[in-house]
Protein backbone atom coordinates (compact mmCIF):
# COMPACT_ATOMS: atom_id res chain seq x y z
CA UNK A 1 0.00 0.00 0.00
CA UNK A 2 1.11 3.37 -1.10
CA UNK A 3 2.51 5.61 1.74
CA UNK A 4 0.01 8.40 2.78
CA UNK A 5 1.99 11.76 2.25
CA UNK A 6 1.14 14.65 4.43
CA UNK A 7 0.38 18.16 3.06
CA UNK A 8 1.04 21.70 4.21
CA UNK A 9 -0.38 24.94 2.42
CA UNK A 10 2.43 27.89 2.64
CA UNK A 11 1.75 30.75 4.48
CA UNK A 12 1.65 33.68 1.88
CA UNK A 13 2.21 36.52 4.33
CA UNK A 14 5.95 35.09 5.13
CA UNK A 15 8.59 34.47 2.95
CA UNK A 16 8.51 31.93 0.57
CA UNK A 17 11.82 30.82 -0.03
CA UNK A 18 12.85 30.70 3.74
CA UNK A 19 9.86 28.81 4.94
CA UNK A 20 10.69 25.90 2.32
CA UNK A 21 14.42 25.98 3.60
CA UNK A 22 13.16 25.65 7.26
CA UNK A 23 11.08 22.95 6.50
CA UNK A 24 13.50 21.21 4.44
CA UNK A 25 16.06 21.08 7.18
CA UNK A 26 13.25 19.86 9.90
CA UNK A 27 12.22 17.05 7.58
CA UNK A 28 15.63 15.83 7.09
CA UNK A 29 16.47 16.49 11.06
CA UNK A 30 12.96 14.34 11.84
CA UNK A 31 13.94 11.89 9.77
CA UNK A 32 17.72 11.84 11.30
CA UNK A 33 16.34 11.95 14.62
CA UNK A 34 13.48 8.72 14.20
CA UNK A 35 15.38 6.62 11.35
CA UNK A 36 12.49 6.33 8.46
CA UNK A 37 15.42 7.11 6.13
CA UNK A 38 13.68 9.89 4.17
CA UNK A 39 16.07 10.87 1.77
CA UNK A 40 16.76 14.53 1.13
CA UNK A 41 13.81 15.15 -1.76
CA UNK A 42 10.81 16.38 0.27
CA UNK A 43 8.61 19.21 0.75
CA UNK A 44 7.55 18.13 -2.96
CA UNK A 45 5.47 20.79 -4.51
CA UNK A 46 1.95 20.01 -5.47
CA UNK A 47 1.88 21.13 -8.98
CA UNK A 48 -1.70 19.52 -10.48
CA UNK A 49 -3.26 22.52 -8.00
CA UNK A 50 -1.97 25.43 -9.10
CA UNK A 51 -3.78 27.50 -11.88
CA UNK A 52 -0.56 27.82 -13.68
CA UNK A 53 2.70 27.07 -13.46
CA UNK A 54 4.10 29.90 -12.15
CA UNK A 55 1.50 30.76 -9.90
CA UNK A 56 2.89 31.46 -6.65
CA UNK A 57 -0.48 32.58 -4.91
CA UNK A 58 -1.04 29.10 -2.88
CA UNK A 59 1.38 26.64 -2.74
CA UNK A 60 0.81 22.93 -1.56
CA UNK A 61 3.71 20.48 -1.07
CA UNK A 62 4.02 16.83 0.68
CA UNK A 63 5.68 15.70 3.43
CA UNK A 64 6.31 12.48 4.19
CA UNK A 65 3.36 11.20 6.06
CA UNK A 66 5.32 10.28 9.52
CA UNK A 67 6.49 14.09 9.71
CA UNK A 68 5.30 15.64 13.41
CA UNK A 69 3.86 18.75 12.43
CA UNK A 70 3.36 19.31 16.12
CA UNK A 71 6.95 19.41 16.52
CA UNK A 72 7.48 21.49 13.78
CA UNK A 73 9.28 24.99 13.99
CA UNK A 74 7.42 25.58 10.64
CA UNK A 75 4.43 24.77 11.39
CA UNK A 76 4.88 26.66 15.39
CA UNK A 77 5.71 29.85 13.97
CA UNK A 78 2.86 29.77 11.48
CA UNK A 79 4.50 29.86 8.60
CA UNK A 80 2.34 26.42 7.16
CA UNK A 81 -0.96 25.13 7.28
CA UNK A 82 -1.50 21.18 7.81
CA UNK A 83 -4.21 21.25 4.91
CA UNK A 84 -4.77 18.18 3.03
CA UNK A 85 -4.80 19.20 -0.98
CA UNK A 86 -8.83 17.93 -1.52
CA UNK A 87 -9.74 20.89 0.91
CA UNK A 88 -7.82 23.25 -1.14
CA UNK A 89 -9.09 22.11 -4.62
CA UNK A 90 -12.95 22.83 -3.64
CA UNK A 91 -11.22 26.11 -2.22
CA UNK A 92 -9.43 26.80 -6.00
CA UNK A 93 -12.32 25.76 -7.59
CA UNK A 94 -14.95 28.06 -5.67
CA UNK A 95 -12.39 31.42 -6.06
CA UNK A 96 -10.84 30.93 -9.80
CA UNK A 97 -12.65 29.95 -12.60
CA UNK A 98 -9.09 27.88 -14.11
CA UNK A 99 -10.68 24.18 -13.88
CA UNK A 100 -14.01 25.25 -15.30
CA UNK A 101 -14.79 23.25 -17.99
CA UNK A 102 -14.48 25.46 -21.21
CA UNK A 103 -12.78 28.22 -19.20
CA UNK A 104 -16.04 30.03 -18.34
CA UNK A 105 -19.57 28.74 -18.05
CA UNK A 106 -22.60 30.64 -20.21
CA UNK A 107 -25.78 30.69 -17.68
CA UNK A 108 -29.28 30.16 -18.81
CA UNK A 109 -30.00 33.64 -20.50
CA UNK A 110 -26.63 33.74 -22.01
CA UNK A 111 -24.58 35.90 -19.73
CA UNK A 112 -20.59 34.61 -19.34
CA UNK A 113 -19.50 34.34 -16.25
CA UNK A 114 -16.46 36.00 -15.21
CA UNK A 115 -14.40 36.74 -12.03
CA UNK A 116 -12.66 39.78 -11.12
CA UNK A 117 -9.56 39.75 -8.56
CA UNK A 118 -9.77 43.51 -7.94
CA UNK A 119 -13.73 42.87 -6.74
CA UNK A 120 -14.27 42.91 -3.32
CA UNK A 121 -16.44 39.67 -2.29
CA UNK A 122 -18.59 38.45 0.67
CA UNK A 123 -17.72 34.55 0.89
CA UNK A 124 -19.76 32.23 3.29
CA UNK A 125 -18.29 29.22 4.89
CA UNK A 126 -21.60 27.44 6.40
CA UNK A 127 -19.61 24.90 7.68
CA UNK A 128 -16.06 26.54 8.89
CA UNK A 129 -14.80 24.13 11.16
CA UNK A 130 -12.00 23.85 12.02
CA UNK A 131 -10.92 26.20 9.84
CA UNK A 132 -8.17 25.70 7.37
CA UNK A 133 -10.66 26.13 4.23
CA UNK A 134 -12.15 29.36 6.09
CA UNK A 135 -8.31 30.83 5.87
CA UNK A 136 -7.17 29.69 2.47
CA UNK A 137 -10.54 31.55 1.12
CA UNK A 138 -9.28 35.06 3.49
CA UNK A 139 -6.11 33.96 2.02
CA UNK A 140 -7.18 34.40 -1.23
CA UNK A 141 -10.09 36.37 -1.91
CA UNK A 142 -9.33 39.90 -3.12
CA UNK A 143 -8.40 42.43 -0.87
CA UNK A 144 -10.50 44.39 1.17
CA UNK A 145 -13.41 41.26 0.94
CA UNK A 146 -15.32 39.87 4.02
CA UNK A 147 -15.32 35.67 4.95
CA UNK A 148 -18.01 35.00 7.06
CA UNK A 149 -17.30 30.94 8.78
CA UNK A 150 -20.40 29.16 10.50
CA UNK A 151 -20.70 26.25 12.72
CA UNK A 152 -23.41 25.03 15.34
CA UNK A 153 -20.58 23.45 17.55
CA UNK A 154 -19.29 25.86 20.42
CA UNK A 155 -16.25 23.58 20.50
CA UNK A 156 -15.28 23.39 16.86
CA UNK A 157 -15.96 26.84 16.55
CA UNK A 158 -13.95 27.79 19.51
CA UNK A 159 -11.16 25.63 17.45
CA UNK A 160 -11.94 27.64 14.13
CA UNK A 161 -11.43 31.24 16.32
CA UNK A 162 -8.02 29.87 17.48
CA UNK A 163 -6.62 28.95 14.53
CA UNK A 164 -7.81 32.15 12.53
CA UNK A 165 -6.22 33.76 15.69
CA UNK A 166 -3.03 31.87 14.76
CA UNK A 167 -2.79 32.64 11.19
CA UNK A 168 -4.60 36.04 10.94
CA UNK A 169 -4.22 38.20 14.33
CA UNK A 170 -1.60 36.90 16.23
CA UNK A 171 1.80 39.39 15.29
CA UNK A 172 4.16 36.59 16.14
CA UNK A 173 2.45 34.00 13.75
CA UNK A 174 0.29 35.36 11.26
CA UNK A 175 3.23 36.38 9.53
CA UNK A 176 5.08 39.72 8.68
CA UNK A 177 2.61 41.34 5.70
CA UNK A 178 -0.35 41.42 8.48
CA UNK A 179 0.31 44.61 9.52
CA UNK A 180 1.30 48.06 8.74
CA UNK A 181 2.73 50.39 10.37
CA UNK A 182 0.66 53.88 11.22
CA UNK A 183 2.01 56.86 10.49
CA UNK A 184 1.30 58.81 13.49
CA UNK A 185 2.82 56.85 16.10
CA UNK A 186 4.36 54.18 14.15
CA UNK A 187 2.54 51.59 16.14
CA UNK A 188 1.37 48.73 14.30
CA UNK A 189 -2.28 48.22 12.67
CA UNK A 190 -4.42 46.04 10.67
CA UNK A 191 -4.08 46.22 7.15
CA UNK A 192 -6.82 47.27 5.07
CA UNK A 193 -5.80 44.96 2.04
CA UNK A 194 -7.03 41.98 3.77
CA UNK A 195 -10.25 40.30 4.16
CA UNK A 196 -12.20 40.74 7.36
CA UNK A 197 -13.12 37.59 9.06
CA UNK A 198 -16.87 37.25 10.77
CA UNK A 199 -17.22 34.01 12.63
CA UNK A 200 -20.88 32.56 14.07
CA UNK A 201 -21.59 30.13 16.19
CA UNK A 202 -24.98 29.48 14.73
CA UNK A 203 -27.17 26.62 12.91
CA UNK A 204 -26.08 26.87 9.56
CA UNK A 205 -29.19 25.28 7.89
CA UNK A 206 -31.31 28.45 8.97
CA UNK A 207 -28.36 31.26 8.77
CA UNK A 208 -29.50 34.82 7.30
CA UNK A 209 -33.10 33.54 7.64
CA UNK A 210 -34.05 34.52 11.60
CA UNK A 211 -33.16 36.88 13.91
CA UNK A 212 -28.89 37.22 13.27
CA UNK A 213 -27.21 36.02 16.15
CA UNK A 214 -24.45 34.33 17.20
CA UNK A 215 -21.42 36.59 16.00
CA UNK A 216 -18.02 35.61 18.42
CA UNK A 217 -15.38 36.74 16.50
CA UNK A 218 -14.49 39.36 14.35
CA UNK A 219 -10.90 39.80 12.94
CA UNK A 220 -10.63 43.24 12.66
CA UNK A 221 -11.75 44.17 15.67
CA UNK A 222 -9.83 41.51 17.63
CA UNK A 223 -6.57 43.08 15.83
CA UNK A 224 -7.59 46.41 17.06
CA UNK A 225 -8.11 44.91 20.81
CA UNK A 226 -4.79 42.91 20.64
CA UNK A 227 -3.01 46.28 19.82
CA UNK A 228 -5.51 48.48 22.82
CA UNK A 229 -4.26 45.80 25.24
CA UNK A 230 -0.19 46.10 24.87
CA UNK A 231 1.52 43.49 26.83
CA UNK A 232 -1.47 41.91 28.94
CA UNK A 233 -1.68 38.49 27.42
CA UNK A 234 -5.26 38.16 28.60
CA UNK A 235 -8.31 39.93 28.58
CA UNK A 236 -9.14 41.53 32.02
CA UNK A 237 -13.24 41.85 32.68
CA UNK A 238 -13.72 45.11 31.35
CA UNK A 239 -12.23 44.23 27.78
CA UNK A 240 -13.85 41.05 27.52
CA UNK A 241 -17.34 43.29 27.90
CA UNK A 242 -15.75 45.88 25.75
CA UNK A 243 -15.58 42.66 23.02
CA UNK A 244 -19.02 41.78 23.51
CA UNK A 245 -20.57 45.16 23.09
CA UNK A 246 -18.05 45.53 19.97
CA UNK A 247 -19.41 42.49 18.46
CA UNK A 248 -23.30 43.26 19.39
CA UNK A 249 -22.74 46.51 17.75
CA UNK A 250 -20.84 44.78 14.35
CA UNK A 251 -23.80 42.14 14.52
CA UNK A 252 -26.38 45.19 14.37
CA UNK A 253 -24.45 46.90 11.71
CA UNK A 254 -24.60 43.49 9.84
CA UNK A 255 -28.86 44.01 9.68
CA UNK A 256 -28.99 48.12 9.77
CA UNK A 257 -25.97 49.21 7.72
CA UNK A 258 -26.22 47.16 4.68
CA UNK A 259 -29.75 46.63 3.99
CA UNK A 260 -31.28 50.54 5.12
CA UNK A 261 -34.01 49.58 7.19
CA UNK A 262 -35.12 47.53 10.09
CA UNK A 263 -38.42 46.63 9.06
CA UNK A 264 -38.80 42.53 8.28
CA UNK A 265 -40.55 41.68 5.21
CA UNK A 266 -38.99 44.11 3.00
CA UNK A 267 -36.77 43.36 0.14
CA UNK A 268 -34.02 45.48 -1.84
CA UNK A 269 -32.55 44.86 -5.11
CA UNK A 270 -29.32 47.46 -6.34
CA UNK A 271 -28.62 46.83 -10.56
CA UNK A 272 -25.36 48.23 -10.58
CA UNK A 273 -23.48 48.03 -7.63
CA UNK A 274 -24.13 44.42 -7.09
CA UNK A 275 -26.02 44.94 -3.84
CA UNK A 276 -28.45 42.13 -3.64
CA UNK A 277 -31.17 41.16 -0.31
CA UNK A 278 -33.15 38.80 -0.12
CA UNK A 279 -36.75 38.86 0.70
CA UNK A 280 -37.79 38.11 4.09
CA UNK A 281 -40.88 36.86 6.23
CA UNK A 282 -42.04 37.89 9.12
CA UNK A 283 -39.78 38.20 12.12
CA UNK A 284 -36.26 37.47 9.67
CA UNK A 285 -33.64 40.03 9.06
CA UNK A 286 -32.15 41.03 6.51
CA UNK A 287 -28.31 40.35 5.33
CA UNK A 288 -26.61 40.96 2.33
CA UNK A 289 -26.16 37.95 0.17
CA UNK A 290 -23.31 36.40 -0.68
CA UNK A 291 -20.91 35.91 -3.61
CA UNK A 292 -19.33 32.63 -3.03
CA UNK A 293 -20.69 29.84 -1.00
CA UNK A 294 -18.63 27.10 0.30
CA UNK A 295 -20.79 23.77 1.93
CA UNK A 296 -18.13 21.54 3.10
CA UNK A 297 -20.97 19.07 4.57
CA UNK A 298 -21.18 16.80 7.91
CA UNK A 299 -20.86 13.23 6.17
CA UNK A 300 -20.07 10.01 6.93
CA UNK A 301 -16.09 10.53 6.01
CA UNK A 302 -15.95 7.13 4.73
CA UNK A 303 -13.25 8.37 1.81
CA UNK A 304 -11.02 9.89 4.64
CA UNK A 305 -8.03 6.88 4.70
CA UNK A 306 -6.85 8.62 8.03
CA UNK A 307 -10.19 8.90 9.79
CA UNK A 308 -10.58 4.73 8.52
CA UNK A 309 -7.82 3.94 10.04
CA UNK A 310 -8.13 6.52 13.10
CA UNK A 311 -11.56 4.73 13.67
CA UNK A 312 -10.65 0.77 13.38
CA UNK A 313 -7.51 1.62 16.03
CA UNK A 314 -10.32 2.66 18.25
CA UNK A 315 -12.81 0.60 17.64
CA UNK A 316 -15.90 3.18 17.78
CA UNK A 317 -18.06 2.80 15.78
CA UNK A 318 -18.49 5.69 13.30
CA UNK A 319 -21.27 8.42 14.18
CA UNK A 320 -22.66 8.52 10.82
CA UNK A 321 -23.94 4.56 9.10
CA UNK A 322 -26.65 2.41 7.57
CA UNK A 323 -28.74 3.13 10.15
CA UNK A 324 -28.94 6.92 10.85
CA UNK A 325 -28.00 7.64 6.46
CA UNK A 326 -31.36 9.33 6.10
CA UNK A 327 -31.02 11.86 9.09
CA UNK A 328 -27.58 12.73 7.11
CA UNK A 329 -28.43 13.07 4.32
CA UNK A 330 -31.62 15.24 5.03
CA UNK A 331 -29.00 17.77 7.00
CA UNK A 332 -26.80 17.76 4.06
CA UNK A 333 -29.80 18.70 1.88
CA UNK A 334 -31.11 21.48 4.61
CA UNK A 335 -27.05 22.54 4.43
CA UNK A 336 -27.09 23.11 0.89
CA UNK A 337 -30.15 24.52 0.19
CA UNK A 338 -29.43 27.19 3.50
CA UNK A 339 -26.36 28.21 0.93
CA UNK A 340 -27.47 28.27 -1.92
CA UNK A 341 -30.61 30.74 -0.31
CA UNK A 342 -27.98 32.76 0.64
CA UNK A 343 -25.74 32.60 -3.31
CA UNK A 344 -26.48 35.87 -4.79
CA UNK A 345 -27.74 35.60 -8.29
CA UNK A 346 -24.51 34.87 -10.87
CA UNK A 347 -22.47 33.80 -7.90
CA UNK A 348 -20.93 30.64 -7.22
CA UNK A 349 -21.46 27.53 -4.90
CA UNK A 350 -18.90 24.26 -3.69
CA UNK A 351 -20.55 21.37 -1.92
CA UNK A 352 -18.06 19.03 -1.18
CA UNK A 353 -17.98 16.07 1.71
CA UNK A 354 -15.00 14.04 2.24
CA UNK A 355 -17.38 10.82 1.79
CA UNK A 356 -17.46 8.79 -1.64
CA UNK A 357 -21.20 7.88 -1.38
CA UNK A 358 -23.33 8.56 -3.92
CA UNK A 359 -26.35 9.52 -1.56
CA UNK A 360 -24.21 12.08 0.11
CA UNK A 361 -22.93 13.63 -2.79
CA UNK A 362 -24.53 13.71 -6.64
CA UNK A 363 -28.21 12.89 -4.85
CA UNK A 364 -27.53 15.65 -3.31
CA UNK A 365 -26.92 17.91 -6.10
CA UNK A 366 -29.28 16.55 -7.82
CA UNK A 367 -31.87 16.69 -5.61
CA UNK A 368 -30.96 21.44 -5.38
CA UNK A 369 -30.82 20.72 -9.19
CA UNK A 370 -34.56 19.16 -9.17
CA UNK A 371 -35.90 22.14 -6.75
CA UNK A 372 -34.32 25.47 -8.06
CA UNK A 373 -34.62 26.30 -11.48
CA UNK A 374 -31.94 28.91 -11.41
CA UNK A 375 -29.61 26.69 -10.22
CA UNK A 376 -27.07 25.04 -12.54
CA UNK A 377 -24.11 23.01 -12.69
CA UNK A 378 -20.71 24.35 -13.66
CA UNK A 379 -18.88 21.59 -15.13
CA UNK A 380 -15.25 21.72 -13.54
CA UNK A 381 -12.14 19.20 -14.10
CA UNK A 382 -8.62 18.46 -12.76
CA UNK A 383 -7.97 16.56 -15.72
CA UNK A 384 -9.25 18.21 -18.59
CA UNK A 385 -7.38 21.34 -17.94
CA UNK A 386 -4.19 20.33 -15.83
CA UNK A 387 -1.07 21.92 -17.66
CA UNK A 388 1.52 19.56 -16.11
CA UNK A 389 2.57 16.29 -17.70
CA UNK A 390 1.10 13.69 -15.32
CA UNK A 391 -1.95 14.34 -13.74
CA UNK A 392 -2.86 11.92 -10.62
CA UNK A 393 -5.24 9.20 -11.29
CA UNK A 394 -7.24 9.37 -7.91
CA UNK A 395 -9.29 12.52 -9.61
CA UNK A 396 -12.20 11.01 -11.35
CA UNK A 397 -15.38 12.44 -13.01
CA UNK A 398 -18.38 11.76 -10.18
CA UNK A 399 -21.59 10.05 -11.71
CA UNK A 400 -22.81 13.60 -12.05
CA UNK A 401 -21.34 15.28 -15.11
CA UNK A 402 -18.86 18.12 -14.16
CA UNK A 403 -18.76 17.02 -10.63
CA UNK A 404 -15.04 15.93 -9.33
CA UNK A 405 -13.78 12.82 -6.66
CA UNK A 406 -11.09 12.39 -5.18
CA UNK A 407 -10.37 8.86 -5.11
CA UNK A 408 -7.97 7.81 -2.53
CA UNK A 409 -9.63 4.55 -1.85
CA UNK A 410 -9.73 3.13 -5.14
CA UNK A 411 -5.65 4.02 -5.94
CA UNK A 412 -4.61 3.46 -2.08
CA UNK A 413 -2.41 0.61 -3.38
CA UNK A 414 -1.55 1.42 -6.79
CA UNK A 415 1.72 3.01 -5.40
CA UNK A 416 0.13 6.61 -6.69
CA UNK A 417 2.03 9.56 -6.04
CA UNK A 418 0.96 12.39 -4.19
CA UNK A 419 -2.03 10.32 -2.76
CA UNK A 420 -4.24 12.38 -0.44
CA UNK A 421 -5.13 11.28 2.61
CA UNK A 422 -9.06 12.02 1.99
CA UNK A 423 -11.30 10.94 -0.33
CA UNK A 424 -13.26 13.88 -1.65
CA UNK A 425 -16.07 14.83 -3.93
CA UNK A 426 -17.03 18.19 -4.92
CA UNK A 427 -19.44 20.20 -7.24
CA UNK A 428 -19.78 23.80 -8.32
CA UNK A 429 -23.13 25.30 -9.33
CA UNK A 430 -23.96 28.56 -10.14
CA UNK A 431 -27.44 30.45 -9.37
CA UNK A 432 -28.95 32.74 -12.35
Amino acid sequence: MTELKRYVRLNPRFDRDETLLLLKAEIVQQSTTDGNGVQNKYPLPVDWLRPTKDDGEFEFYAIPGDFSLNRSSSFQSGRVYGMDVTSGAAVLALLHDTYDCNGSVNSADGEESTRDDEQQLRVLDLCCAPGLKLCMLADLAPPSSTVVGVDISRDRIQLCKNIVKKYHVNQMTSGPKQLVANDDNNQASPSPSHATIRLYCTDGTYFGTKQLSGLVFDSNAEKQELLSQGKRKRQNKSARAREKRRLLELQHQEIIDDSGSTKSGQEKEKSGDSVHYRSLETNTCCIPLFDRVLVDAECSTDGAIRHIEKREASSKAPLWNDSNMGELVDLQKRLIESGFRMLKSGGRLIYSTCSLNEKQNENVVRWLLNKYNDAFIIPVSFIKHNHFEQTPSFVEEGSLEGTVRFNSLTNADKGVAFLPGTGFFLSKIGKR
